[in-house]
């Protein structure tokens, strides 16, 4: 997106420097002082006696003796019309960098604004309770989203007796983690073996609702908000919730059997 915005600055400023370069080089009218004098309302045979040049053959009046022939009238010259070149340079310049500065901030603004119509920044439907359960049971403990970036674990209620994720998970029975781990941003996978995310990257471990639980990460990963609507799930993906810290343990779930790394 960022480089169809560019490329069509591009294409507007050459245009309007086309312009205005034509403009410059186009030439101007110039008109005698005679006929200025006929448009003026001044008569025919005026504008002809002033037009014509003198005859240096008869016309001895206005000639004194001992002088030479009368100077040759100059031509007038053109003026120059539109801007100059310095000023065509300058505006040339300043439209660049105007352009060059409307289009990064346009790609920006696109980049971080959120997308109310849909994809990652909005609020995508993932599928309904029911199934979302079965998907994970299916998929060893866990099911991933790729629309939403997010790794879907289930929430029990009755293992989080202060409700720390209550608010987050909205009576679902879902819990939505961010994929992204919270060290370096590589995807977390899943070790089936452990039921934990196990880091590749650098050996951060969380358990299954993402509370850290060894490694160099700072928190437990980032999560997002999930609600019921007309029996769809929908993940919350405008805002990102910052993890639990590393003293969070709503969940005691020690792993529950080899990790994946170390067996790689």
């Amino acid at each position: 997106m960022m480089l169809e915005i560019t490329a069509a600055t591009a294409a507007g400023l050459l245009v309007l420097a086309w312009l205005l370069r034509r403009a410059a080089l186009r030439p101007a009218t110039v008109r005698s002082p005679a006929v200025a004098h006929a448009s003026a309302g001044g008569r025919a045979d005026d504008v002809l006696l002033m037009a014509a040049p003198p005859d240096t053959a008869t016309d001895t009046s206005t000639t004194l003796p001992g002088a030479g022939a009368p100077p040759a009238r100059k031509a007038p010259q053109r003026k120059p019309s539109g801007p100059s070149r310095r000023q065509f340079l300058k505006w040339g310049m300043g439209l660049g960098w105007l352009g060059v500065l409307t289009g990064f901030t346009t790609a920006s603004l696109a980049f971080i604004w959120p997308n109310l119509r849909g994809g990652f920044g909005a609020r995508i439907p993932i599928g309904t309770p029911d199934g979302l359960l079965a998907e994970i049971d299916a998929n060893e403990g866990r099911f991933e989203a790729p629309e939403a970036r997010s790794l879907i674990v289930k929430y029990d209620a009755a293992l989080d007796p202060d409700g720390q994720y209550a608010e987050i998970t909205n009576q679902t029975g879902i819990m939505a983690l961010y994929q992204k781990c919270v060290h370096l941003g590589c995807k977390v996978p899943w070790c089936a073996s452990a039921q934990w995310w196990e880091c590749p990257c650098h050996g951060s471990r969380y358990n299954r609702w993402g509370e850290w639980q060894e490694g160099p990460a700072p928190r437990g990963l980032d999560r997002f908000a999930v609600e019921e609507v007309e029996g769809q799930v929908l993940v919350d993906t405008s805002t990102v919730i910052t993890g639990p810290s590393r003293a969070s343990a709503a969940l005691n779930q020690p792993a529950e059997g080899p990790h994946c790394q170390d067996a790689a």
